[in-house]
């Protein structure tokens, strides 16, 4: 079937990438709290997404890379879920941090990803994941590696 991407965009106010783009739910991985336990909980925080639903959020792989920065380089690595959510479901930020949800097809993220600046930079890189992952990006494509 046609897949559909909740997208949030970020609060203008937010100290890092004020305005731009970014994932449904994403937050640091505290100590002391399991990455699964830790996706519930920034579910709820960050999309009013209850429980019961955020249980269903499948561990997909991890997503590593290095940012450039005046302070050397910097490597991150990022736990990746999938969450199925249901057609009638509607994000609510509980903490401030979002501005607005969309629903985009997924062919508007694609573009979005391809040719904008939009997205707060390691998003991409866990959307061209998903793409693959997916079958919208195939090895046929050039600059798939």
């Amino acid at each position: 079937g046609s897949h559909s991407l909740w997208v949030a965009r970020r609060s203008i106010s937010k100290p890092n990438w004020p305005g731009k783009l970014d994932h449904l739910v994403a937050g640091g991985q505290p100590h002391g709290l399991s990455p699964t336990e830790n996706v519930v909980k920034e579910c709820w925080e960050e999309a009013g997404v209850a429980a019961h639903l955020a249980d269903a959020a499948r561990p997909v792989g991890v997503v590593s890379y290095r940012t450039v920065s005046a302070t050397g380089l910097k490597p991150d690595v990022l736990f990746v879920y999938d969450l199925e959510l249901p057609e009638d479901f509607k994000p609510q930020a509980q903490d401030g941090e979002v501005e607005q949800f969309m629903l985009w097809p997924v062919s508007k993220v694609a573009e979005v990803v391809s040719n904008t600046t939009e997205f707060k930079t390691n998003c991409n890189l866990v959307i061209i994941d998903w793409l693959v992952r997916h079958g919208y990006i195939t090895p046929e494509q050039p600059g798939y590696l």
